[in-house]
């Protein structure tokens, strides 16, 4: 089960697909060493005097941000409706299927590729450089997934519902539900929480842009 939940640590810290063949203990090597340099620059980052590079022209940051990854050419793994795709959270969490809750999740050659430079993050006022965007997104993938397993990995969930109040973002051929809300339990005690981050849409494809939630 560790060697498999590496494995799954790694998808969200951008090792490639290939990498996934070369065997778990080789996976679960991989992914200690990812998360550690994840971990690294967060704390960087927190540091006094800590000055973004912003230096490089925002084409440029993106060019060297998708040399650094696979093109995967679609999203992989995801599911064929959003309906799907939250059903399939629901059954990985209570199975405790690591892989594939993560799997579920946009990884960074997804990101890379796929979605940052349709984001609102790649220009205008919001905009930030890819990997900073990517770091971010990524540490609260990896903080999600953990908290997530560690209060119901295993358990059932008594899943009722869900619901995204909030108007889908249309971003060239992405689309965004944010907000989405999880109704769990029975009767008078049922509760309502944000159990996964915005769910992202591309040609027929449904996966999660972030496992981050409010656990």
């Amino acid at each position: 089960m560790m060697a498999w939940g590496a494995l799954a640590l790694c998808a969200i810290v951008g090792c490639s697909p290939s990498r996934e063949s070369r065997g778990e203990a080789q996976a679960a090597t991989v992914d200690g060493d990812s998360v550690a340099r994840v971990r690294q620059d967060s704390i960087n980052r927190a540091q006094p005097g800590y000055v973004v590079d912003s230096i490089l022209p925002p084409d440029e940051s993106l060019r060297r941000f998708q040399e650094s990854v696979v093109n995967p050419g679609a999203l992989v793994h995801g599911a064929a409706s959003r309906d799907a795709l939250v059903h399939q959270f629901v059954r990985a969490v209570e199975a405790n299927d690591s892989l594939t809750l993560i799997r579920s999740a946009v990884h960074r050659g997804e990101y890379a590729h796929l979605i940052y430079s349709q984001s609102p993050l790649a220009q205008g006022a919001t905009y930030q450089p890819p990997e900073v965007a990517w770091v971010q997104l990524s540490n609260g993938s990896v903080q999600g997934f953990r908290r997530t397993l560690a209060r119901h990995g295993g358990h059932s969930l008594n899943f009722a519902s869900y619901r995204c109040p909030e108007a889908p973002e249309r971003h060239g051929d992405l689309t965004i539900w944010r907000g989405c809300l999880v109704e769990l339990g029975t009767g008078e005690g049922r509760s309502t929480t944000r159990l996964f981050g915005p769910i992202v849409s591309r040609n027929g494809q449904f996966k999660f842009l972030s496992l981050a939630n409010d656990l």
